[in-house]
């Protein structure tokens, strides 16, 4: 999105970190009214179904650079910004999302739901451990990790629809 587009400030943060604030953003999305997390990880959904053919190692690397870059991103857009964890700010939940379900190989939409529930229940929720571990770090990754957290929290809603459809990858 061009900064144009924006008033005053979100403007300027637009100038000042545009590759970030496009990502982090996840291409403005984060500025749609409502729920703009949930819209971000609804928006994953067809990229984890596009990827679910691949290997599950090609898979867990592919969440873990984009999460590690995730990380960046979303620091130069919170500094650019000026909002500590802003909701402007979804690349955390696309990533949340994906990590909840990057176990589902080829995956169909019962385990697709159900890990996007799941993890936008924890991640709004945030249950124990995720504040603790949250408010241990700063920046991108204290953006990135409750989400992170929240994934692996939701892994045994998705585990439970994988074993229920006899999918489960290890069988």
């Amino acid at each position: 999105m061009p900064a144009s587009s924006f008033p005053g400030q979100l403007a300027a943060a637009w100038r000042a970190a545009p590759f970030s604030m496009f990502m982090a953003t996840v291409g403005g999305v984060g500025h749609l009214p409502g729920g703009p997390g949930t819209y971000a990880a609804i928006l994953t959904i067809p990229v984890i179904w596009a990827t679910g053919s691949l290997p599950l190692w090609a898979r867990l690397a592919l969440v873990v650079v984009l999460s590690i870059v995730g990380c960046l991103w979303c620091d130069r857009a919170e500094k650019a910004l000026h909002e500590p964890d802003s909701r402007k700010i979804v690349w955390d939940e696309v990533m949340g999302v994906w990590l909840a379900l990057v176990w589902c190989e080829q995956p169909q939409w019962p385990e697709l739901l159900v890990g996007l529930i799941a993890f936008r229940i924890l991640d709004m929720w945030k249950p124990w451990p995720i504040n603790p571990i949250e408010h241990r770090f700063n920046g991108g990754t204290a953006i990135m990790i409750d989400d992170l957290v929240a994934s692996v929290m939701s892994w045994p809603f998705v585990f439970g629809v994988l074993w229920a459809l006899g999918r489960l990858p290890w069988s």
